[in-house]
């Protein structure tokens, strides 16, 4: 696996190289519809390497566990280093010098798991050569896999989180991002009631909620109540209660949260992809022994 662990070293040191000459990854670029071209390119490219490995040593040799383990390593790393670093919100500079403080914008991050997606779908088309009944299980891991890190990496530029101030008894449409840019957003919210209640003996709260009225441009009306951790699904959006002010000129004002992530489904799908895959090995392992 010398070969293996030689080329993720190298994408790692490129990206380095990219992330102190260029800056991190600019998500905003690559977002509808440059995502979904790059990601016929990107499947484009991986059928005509598959169907070019028989004239291509290097094509022949992505497919094989010798170049794949070492990936998933790398990313197993990225990934482990990035669940131990405080990461800074999407859209926000890294705080500190190299970028690890915001690892979806890193580009050692990005490159290695672009490889592992390239990876796993010449090992996928490989296997569609072989009787489909046998390969169920296997398919259904590693397609799903590939779907769930495609959807995943592609949709990151899709994703919209806004935060929305709403002032008791009021309407309100505009919203802001994290670099506080004002949107009208797609959803109006009404607040009718907000609420708090304090712990005993203190001015620590316990809980707030909203009691709400979400309208949509298409003409959908909603009354409900949000409250912390039980956000309210409209129109593909999710209305998290995040904050809460109050100011003697104006009441309470609620601060809600809102996020639409069009790719997410996909996501899911490929998580349960994989699931499906991981009970069908173990359905299929009783018949197997019987028939030994």
């Amino acid at each position: 696996m010398t070969e293996g662990s030689i080329v993720c070293c190298g994408l790692v040191a490129v990206g380095l190289l990219l992330q102190q000459l260029i800056g991190p990854i600019r998500w905003d670029m690559m977002a509808w519809p440059m995502n979904v071209l790059v990601l016929v390119v990107l499947l484009f490219g991986i059928l005509m390497m598959h169907l070019c490995r028989r004239e291509v040593r290097l094509f022949r040799w992505m497919g094989t566990l010798q170049a794949g383990i070492p990936a998933m390593v790398t990313c197993a790393m990225l990934t482990i280093l990035m669940g131990v670093t405080k990461q800074v919100p999407s859209g926000h500079q890294p705080t500190e010098p190299f970028g690890i403080t915001s690892m979806l914008s890193f580009w050692p991050f990005v490159l290695s798991y672009l490889w592992l997606i390239i990876l796993v779908g010449m090992v996928c088309l490989t296997r569609l050569r072989l009787p489909l009944w046998h390969n169920i299980p296997f398919l259904l891991n590693h397609l799903g896999l590939f779907i769930a890190l495609v959807t995943g990496t592609l949709g990151n530029a899709d994703i919209q989180d806004l935060r929305m101030a709403v002032q008791e008894g009021k309407t309100e449409w505009r919203a802001i991002d994290a670099r506080h840019k004002v949107y009208e957003s797609p959803i109006t919210i009404e607040l009718h009631d907000f609420s708090i209640k304090f712990h005993d003996s203190s001015t620590e709260p316990q809980s707030f909620t909203s009691d709400v009225t979400v309208y949509t441009k298409s003409g959908l009306k909603v009354r409900d109540t949000i409250r912390v951790n039980q956000p309210l699904a409209v129109s593909g959006w999710k209305i998290y209660q995040y904050n809460y002010e109050t100011r003697e000129d104006m009441g309470d004002i609620s601060v809600f949260e809102l996020v639409r992530d069009p790719w997410l489904p996909y996501v899911y799908l490929g998580i349960f992809m994989m699931l499906a895959g991981a009970i069908s090995m173990f359905v299929r392992t009783p018949s197997n022994k019987s028939n030994r």
